[in-house]
């Protein structure tokens, strides 16, 4: 078996929502690392995919690695400022991670979250590689390569 990209797995979940919700819109895709702090994007072995359907949240979590279980509906109202992620992006996680280190952003990270950051003002999908307390955030821009701390 294959090892799946970040992208491929979150784009198993997006199929498997919208084959069910073809309304749904992307909002974000979180991946954590059961190890804790990591230093190679291989170790992000949970994700989880959240969408918006109208006024309401919906969430797909990895049950297996590359397998999801069914949708769950989140006692959230969808904010309404989200943005969200055009899919697919070519970007994918290891490239994101390579131009964090290219730009000297070399410390562990415990999670990934692609989405569109809130308070910038451009739209693009970005990885936000973060879960370290010791260091501020680390913004990946996906279409333009920026790469900048965030909050």
């Amino acid at each position: 078996m294959a090892i799946l990209s970040f992208n491929g797995r979150v784009d198993i979940a997006v199929e498997r929502l919208r084959n069910r919700f073809p309304d749904a819109q992307l909002l974000e895709a979180v991946g954590k690392a059961s190890a804790g702090l990591i230093d190679h994007p291989s170790a992000i072995d949970h994700l989880h995919v959240v969408f918006r359907r109208g006024d309401t949240m919906l969430l797909v979590e990895e049950t297996g690695y590359g397998e999801f279980g069914n949708a769950v509906e989140l006692d959230v109202e969808p904010p309404k400022t989200s943005a969200t992620l055009a899919w697919p992006i070519e970007m994918d996680l290891p490239d994101a991670d390579r131009l964090k280190e290219q730009f000297g952003y070399s410390d562990p990270y415990a999670s990934v979250s692609l989405r569109v950051p809130l308070g910038v003002t451009w739209a693009n999908a970005s990885f936000v590689f973060g879960g370290n307390t010791q260091c501020p955030d680390v913004v990946v821009d996906t279409v333009t390569g920026r790469v900048f701390e965030g909050r």
